[in-house]
């Protein structure tokens, strides 16, 4: 498992995270075999301890709120590749895309196995998500809401 720590230096705004997703698109197509997790937060770590629904009597999915200190936008990216082929290339041209974008070297990423530090850092970036985007393997994980285990990584 990949997982890509994407640290910025300037505060995110929409259009910035958009074309993100927007490359992950591109790259989802170019290389099927991968599956990612884009999780946008804008909570402090530390403190975000609530999640509360905001039913406003419409219909529809209420929204999620997410308490805690508020800090500038940012992402936390997760990649997997399949059993049979890794997703070190997709995350290697992903980087030097945003890298691209942003005219200076903006992104790092980190190799991850199989192992308990993997799934803690996408357990943690699903506790603090305002908005997730996702494909492949997360969205049958989200979608039956079981637990992230080893089966899947």
């Amino acid at each position: 498992m990949l997982i890509c720590n994407i640290s910025f230096k300037k505060k995110l705004s929409k259009q910035d995270i958009y074309a993100i997703q927007n490359a992950l698109r591109r790259y989802n197509k170019k290389y099927p075999h991968i599956s990612y997790l884009l999780v946008v937060s804008n909570t402090d770590s530390n403190h975000c301890l609530q999640r509360e629904l905001k039913i406003r009597g419409k219909k529809g999915k209420p929204k999620t709120l997410v308490f805690g200190n508020k800090i500038d936008t940012h992402i936390h990216l997760s990649i997997i590749g399949n059993k049979k082929k890794s997703a070190y290339k997709c995350v290697k041209d992903l980087k030097n895309a945003i890298n691209k974008h942003f005219k200076k070297n903006t992104c790092t990423y980190c190799s991850w196995g199989k192992s308990q530090k993997a799934k803690n850092f996408i357990d943690y970036s699903l506790k603090q998500a305002n908005s997730i985007n996702k494909s492949g393997i997360f969205n049958e994980i989200l979608e039956k809401k079981k637990a992230i285990d080893t089966i899947y990584l």
